[in-house]
């Protein structure tokens, strides 16, 4: 049976400011913090590490928006966006066989008249991308910010194996995107995995046979939680936590789990 340590950030987007230079070095300190920790829990056993961080990550919250100011994401430029790319394959490489499902990034690039904007959620391991998972809709986001936004997004499967451990994940809104997939691709998933904004997950649209971990940026008590698969997803379910870190430079704390896979 794989084993999977697991490690999810938590991070509160009421005080988690908009896209601060800094951020990609902050990241690396913590993944490499983490990292350690997970490997001394997973201390040989056959199976994976993994560190989870929420939608919106990379792009913080502030007030943005057009006429009147809103409380949301900031869509960052195309540039930007490639540069937290090297810096993530910089980590991972650092990081090894440790798997990153780095949060999310919103960004915007010129496509015709108006700017296309895309909120992409990377999976890396070894330095190398395994996954970059489009989320497929806009859910409001687009509308907060300055300029015209046009939502897009691009074909990509949400789903990626590492040592025997068949992994779903959805980005908020389109959670029911890997049930609706997986009735035609069906493959096993163990564990499907939910970054999110203040998103609750719902059982008809869980495929997982083992586990569901949900990382949400909203800030709520159980903003980084696992269930069991088969349910229900409250607090009186959720699997307790084998450890918290100290508050990271940015405000958050990475939870650990242990898990028979």
């Amino acid at each position: 049976m794989p084993y999977l340590a697991l490690g999810m950030l938590k991070v509160d987007k009421n005080g988690f400011g908009a896209n601060p230079a800094n951020r990609a070095a902050e990241f690396d300190m913590t993944v490499q913090q983490a990292n350690a920790i997970l490997k001394t829990k997973q201390s040989g056993r056959p199976g994976a590490r993994m560190l989870v961080a929420p939608e919106y990550f990379w792009s913080g919250y502030g007030q943005i928006g057009k006429v009147v100011a809103q409380h949301g994401p900031l869509a960052m430029g195309r540039d930007d966006k490639h540069a937290i790319y090297s810096a993530l394959k910089s980590t991972s490489k650092k990081a090894g066989s440790l798997v990153l499902v780095a949060g999310s990034i919103f960004y915007h690039k010129p496509q015709g008249t108006n700017d296309a904007a895309y909120n992409v959620c990377p999976v890396l391991r070894n330095g190398s991308f395994l996954l970059k998972a489009y989320k497929e809709f806009d859910d409001g986001a687009a509308s907060k910010n300055p300029g015209t936004l046009d939502y897009v997004t691009k074909d990509s499967d949400p789903y990626f194996k590492v040592e025997g451990i068949g992994f779903g994940l959805e980005v908020c809104g389109e959670h029911g995107r890997l049930a609706s997939w997986n009735a035609t691709a069906g493959k096993t998933i163990h564990v499907q995995i939910l970054v999110s904004d203040s998103m609750s997950i719902r059982a008809p649209v869980v495929v997982a046979t083992r586990y569901v971990a949900q990382c949400d940026i909203g800030g709520s008590a159980m903003a980084v939680a696992v269930y069991p698969a088969a349910g229900p997803f409250g607090t009186a379910t959720a699997l307790p936590v084998e450890g918290i870190s100290t508050a990271q430079v940015n405000g958050g704390t990475v939870h650990y789990w242990g898990l028979d896979v």
